[in-house]
């Protein structure tokens, strides 16, 4: 599996290139980029300069892109020209980066008279059928053009979007029908999203139409009505991190998951210790693994007795013997 490192960790002006070289320093396999650069202090061209010039680099690196078409509540003229620009970023990173995956949004969703204060009333919790279908109809058109380039979307499930949780993001791709476009799993997200699945109720609703994930952690403030929380690193917070990952190692269809962090303080050390934590827990699980794989069963003589002994106990009938090695 794949642990790329996003940006967030160590995101601002004049920090991109020291957040690439963090991730070649501490042994990520790739990075999560912006698809649209909003720093300020380079163009997108600039930008995208930079890029090229990592991957050529470094070109073992996965290269994973996000984007967002605003389809829910957009304009039309904001829906076509996020979807001009989501075509030609899909065309580069294939042609310049080998991106083979996209972290994608459909667009926020706040009903005519809610605020985002109105927690349970935005995202899935406000829509309308008719918001599903113009999702998924914005949908369907990204991914068949991403299919021009062998690139599959995965709909990150976030509080205030459509696809805010399991059920409603399996909705909207049902509804899309393309079989490369999935979800990108995030459960520090789902905590703090009105009736958020669990993570094994997420698993069992859409497990295996998960082609993406991300592990963050997040402190909720105890007593808070309104999603208050704090980010922290993986190994602390209310998310059983080890929980997640064990459930993410079995889906046949993912094998790429992002450590993110919107780090207020030190990122670049938030993202070395993340990766211990991560290195230690599949090294963990692999060790469960394999004693499970490898035990061997004592049978049902246990570790001591003898023939002679058993002889005894079944009153001289080897048959009632042979039955019980059988076992």
């Amino acid at each position: 599996m794949d642990i790329l490192l996003h940006v967030n960790y160590h995101e601002g002006p004049g920090r991109l290139q020291e957040f690439l070289n963090t991730a070649v320093k501490y042994g990520y396999n790739g990075v999560e980029l912006r698809g649209k650069y909003s720093s300020g202090d380079m163009d997108q061209a600039q930008y995208r300069a930079v890029v090229e010039e990592f991957k050529q680099k470094h070109p073992e690196m996965q290269i994973v892109f996000g984007q967002m078409v605003p389809f829910c509540q957009g304009t039309e003229e904001e829906i076509k020209q996020g979807t001009e620009f989501f075509f030609d970023l899909l065309a580069w990173a294939s042609a310049h980066c080998g991106s083979t995956l996209f972290n994608a949004f459909t667009g926020p969703l706040v009903p005519q008279g809610k605020t985002w204060a109105d927690r349970d009333q935005v995202g899935s919790g406000g829509a309308v059928e008719a918001d599903f279908v113009k999702a998924a109809d914005g949908l369907r058109t990204l991914s068949n053009e991403a299919a021009k380039y062998s690139i599959r979307l995965a709909l990150e499930t976030h509080f205030g979007y459509l696809h805010d949780k399991a059920k409603p993001g399996m909705k909207l791709l049902e509804m899309a029908g393309c079989d490369n476009a999935g979800l990108n799993y995030d459960h520090g997200n789902i905590v703090l999203t009105p009736g958020g699945e669990s993570i094994a109720d997420y698993f069992a609703i859409a497990g295996e139409k998960t082609y993406y994930a991300h592990l963050k952690n997040v402190l909720k403030v105890a007593g808070a009505n309104n999603g208050g929380y704090s980010v922290c690193r993986l190994s602390d917070g209310c998310i059983n991190t080890r929980q997640v990952l064990k459930g993410l190692l079995k889906l046949k269809n993912l094998d790429t998951i992002a450590l993110e962090y919107p780090c207020p303080g030190d990122g670049i050390y938030a993202a070395k210790k993340d990766m211990e934590y991560m290195q230690e827990l599949l090294s963990d699980l692999d060790e469960i693994d394999f004693a499970l794989a490898n035990i061997k069963f004592l049978g049902c003589r246990g570790t001591t007795g003898t023939e002679a002994s058993f002889i005894e106990l079944f009153n001289g009938d080897s048959s009632k013997i042979d039955q019980m090695n059988s076992l």
